[in-house]
């Protein structure tokens, strides 16, 4: 059983800089694309590695397979206009593929979490292959609600599910084209095969580091990790 990754790299960043795509804004002096792609080229538990990225980027994107040089590396896909379209566009050129079998895993990562560790990486990799798939939840910040039955205040734990989320491939195939049949788009790969499969990816504990590029500020606080 091999493991193949879907580095999604298409996102519109509007909340970011309509001028700049997130993830070839620079972190650490390089890209921030480039560190996603390092990591999962660094993990021996990844066999693959496929780019989704937006038509207009490919210069952008070129530049950043020079600078990274990823060995494993096997294709760069043109996205959606959308994350699940362009989910459903990296799914549908390694399905193409004869080198992937429906009994492989597939994980997709966002790469607008720059910072990913290998460890977590290899963590999910060794719970998907054990449990059929695997996500990483990390407790965001508390949410305050107010209870009119006594006035107290009570708090809410939210669990944010990060990337890379893992599954078969023969489940993220059958779903996203099933998706496809009912029109219908997921918010991400888990709500996707939740909807349409009966397997239930296995959450293990997420890593601050692993938060997600959303407005310009978290690139500096990215930089502090690094």
């Amino acid at each position: 059983m091999k493991v193949h990754a879907i580095l999604l790299a298409g996102g519109s960043s509007d909340r970011f800089n309509n001028e700049e795509n997130k993830v070839y804004f620079p972190i650490g002096g390089k890209p921030a694309l480039s560190w996603a792609l390092e990591t999962l080229d660094q993990s021996e538990k990844v066999d693959s590695i496929l780019l989704v990225v937006r038509d207009e980027d490919w210069d952008k994107t070129n530049n950043v397979i020079e600078l990274t040089n990823p060995k494993k590396l096997i294709g760069v896909a043109v996205g959606g206009n959308t994350r699940h379209q362009s989910e459903y566009q990296g799914l549908t050129n390694l399905k193409e593929r004869e080198d992937v079998d429906e009994e492989d895993l597939i994980l997709i990562h966002d790469g607008a979490r720059p910072l990913l560790p290998i460890y977590l990486l290899d963590e999910l990799i060794d719970v998907a292959t054990k449990y059929g798939a695997s996500a990483p939840g990390f407790n965001s910040e508390n949410l305050m609600k107010q209870d009119n039955s006594n006035n107290d205040t009570k708090q809410e734990t939210i669990v944010e599910i990060q990337t890379p989320q893992i599954f078969p491939a023969s489940e993220l195939w059958k779903s996203y084209e099933l998706a496809k049949l009912d029109n219908w788009q997921a918010v991400d790969t888990t709500e996707c095969v939740s909807k349409y499969s009966e397997l239930e990816a296995v959450v293990i504990p997420g890593d601050p580091r692993n938060m997600k590029v959303t407005f310009i500020e978290d690139i500096f606080k990215l930089e502090t990790m690094i």
